[in-house]
């Protein structure tokens, strides 16, 4: 029986967090995998990284002096090299991942005669994202509104993909994803 993946990419701030654990609770599944907490821990634990696993999908860019979508992409395949070790160590029938290198290019990584995929990206104009961003800078430290140029031109990357969801109210956004997810991995 093949492992059933839902993956949630989106740029930081569009409620990947948020919807992928809402999610796992509506849904019933035990598994979030957070590609931000998968990075802090090989960080911590492994010094054999490249220089674009040590960086933010919005600087990796300036590692080569490549486009923002070059680095950004650069970045998300070394990170997801780790997300797919990680993943070799999860036994569960139903995993969440939830990050900003989740993508096209992660779903081409992975094994199709193992997982079973549903994939969506979560979209917020850079209004939006920059009220977020306000909001979220008063408990945490970031640099997003600072890079908010570069994290549009990573936004408007990402909206290509085929399954966008566009966040604009959280219980609307849910229902949505849990109808498409049920439909798609037929839960």
């Amino acid at each position: 029986m093949k492992t059933k993946l839902i993956l949630i990419g989106g740029v930081p701030g569009t409620g990947k967090t948020t919807v992928a654990y809402q999610l796992a609770s509506k849904l019933k599944i035990d598994k979030v995998l957070s590609v931000d907490i998968v990075k802090t821990f090989a960080k911590t634990y492994n010094q054999d990284f490249n220089e674009y696993v040590l960086t933010t999908t919005h600087e990796a860019y300036k590692l080569e002096n490549i486009s923002i979508i070059e680095g950004y992409l650069k970045h998300c395949n070394e990170i997801n090299k780790v997300v797919l070790e990680t993943l070799k160590n999860i036994k569960d029938n139903i995993v969440i991942i939830e990050g900003t290198t989740i993508n096209e290019t992660f779903i081409e990584m992975l094994d199709k005669e193992k997982y079973e995929i549903t994939y969506l990206n979560l979209y917020l104009p850079s209004k939006e994202l920059i009220k977020r961003y306000k909001l979220k800078s008063k408990l945490r430290k970031s640099n997003w509104i600072k890079n908010i140029k570069i994290i549009e031109k990573i936004n408007d990357y990402l909206s290509r993909d085929n399954m966008c969801f566009f966040n604009d109210n959280l219980d609307n956004t849910i229902e949505r994803i849990i109808k498409y997810v049920k439909k798609d991995l037929c839960l």
